[in-house]
């Protein structure tokens, strides 16, 4: 029965992250969790199967031309430093207790989220982006989420369009996603799982529908609002529950 949630789990999860850029990380992770996996099966289990998502949603995004040959460049800027620092959150998720990076995060994307919807934008700058990009990273490695809204976000508020940002987020998350599994690799902490399998055959499926929602969404006069008011549910949601309110 867990496991049948968890299959919906992952489908749902990978259409919201392919076609906002985020979640997928933030809902598998807690549901894996959930339902009795330790976090050392839950996040190398979200990272190679996020990793299916993003190489297949980027093939999408590609195709219905969310991402073009012009976005190259800021793709690598934000995979770069965030694939540097995953190695780092992935080596802390063994030593160190949750709690400071779960209020972090929640503060930082609840920041995000409300500067999102009060429209404040900053000046384009690859030192910023690049800043943005190595805090996403982290968080990957340390907690199996915490990327997207952080990249998405971060993207949109230094001036780049939403549906570029959304496509660069999935597919810089791609050599994070590796690095970040064979950290876990070589501290000995990946070994095969069932759940392996059962979580990545319905985020694949889901995976090739997001992208066309991105489409449709960046046809919309309110896609920024609607991707900081669900970031901004995200930081609450995470900040309650490190308070237990929830």
């Amino acid at each position: 029965m867990f496991d049948f949630w968890i299959i919906v789990a992952a489908f749902f999860a990978a259409i919201i992250d392919t076609s906002l850029g985020m979640c997928y990380g933030t809902i598998l992770a807690p549901a894996l969790i959930i339902c009795g996996y330790s976090p050392e099966i839950a996040v190398p289990a979200v990272l190679l199967s996020q990793l299916v998502v993003d190489v297949a949603g980027g093939i999408s995004h590609a195709k219905v031309k969310n991402f073009t040959r012009k976005d190259v460049s800021a793709a690598l800027l934000v995979a770069i430093p965030a694939t540097l620092f995953v190695s780092l959150g992935a080596m802390l998720n063994i030593k160190l207790p949750a709690v400071l990076t779960k209020a972090y995060i929640g503060v930082l994307v609840l920041g995000l989220g409300m500067m999102m919807l009060k429209g404040i934008k900053f000046r384009k700058t690859a030192k910023g982006l690049a800043f943005i990009s190595a805090i996403a990273g982290f968080n990957k490695g340390f907690m199996g989420g915490g990327f997207g809204p952080v990249v998405v976000s971060g993207q949109i508020i230094f001036n780049h369009d939403v549906r570029p940002s959304i496509a660069i987020g999935d597919i810089a998350e791609i050599p994070v996603c590796i690095v970040g599994l064979l950290v876990f690799a070589i501290l000995g902490k990946l070994s095969f799982d069932p759940i392996f399998l059962i979580v990545c055959i319905p985020a694949l499926i889901g995976s090739l529908i997001g992208p066309h929602l991105t489409l449709q969404l960046s046809k919309t006069v309110y896609s920024e609002k609607i991707i900081g008011s669900v970031i901004l549910v995200l930081g609450a949601i995470t900040i309650l529950k490190l308070l237990h309110v929830i």
